[in-house]
């Protein structure tokens, strides 16, 4: 139980730390065409989550596999998708259509 609160944790961390990097190192504007693009509804946003974590869990357990860290997989691949999951929070429009800027 000790070994998962931690992980949890340091997931939460990551989570949120690759949310605030790729809000900083992507504008505003380029966030708001990627999520229009790419997602455009909430539905797709899930359902795009979900299939990225499948093929990113797959990859890192085939090279876990591989290179013979299988014992560190249920580390690695939930820390490699908390970087995911804050990229793909970090596209979500924060304003609504008819938001000012200078409303707040």
């Amino acid at each position: 139980m000790k070994n998962f609160l931690i992980s949890a944790s340091v997931d939460i961390i990551l989570i949120f730390a690759s949310y605030f990097l790729f809000r900083k190192v992507i504008s505003g504007p380029v966030r708001h065409r990627l999520y229009e693009k790419i997602f455009s509804s909430f539905a797709k946003f899930v359902i795009y989550i979900f299939v990225a974590t499948v093929i990113l869990t797959s990859i890192v357990a085939y090279i876990s596999y591989r290179t013979r860290f299988i014992s560190y997989l249920n580390i690695i691949a939930p820390a490699a998708v908390s970087i995911l999951v804050g990229f793909f929070m970090s596209t979500v429009p924060t304003r609504g259509k008819g938001d000012n800027k200078n409303n707040f």
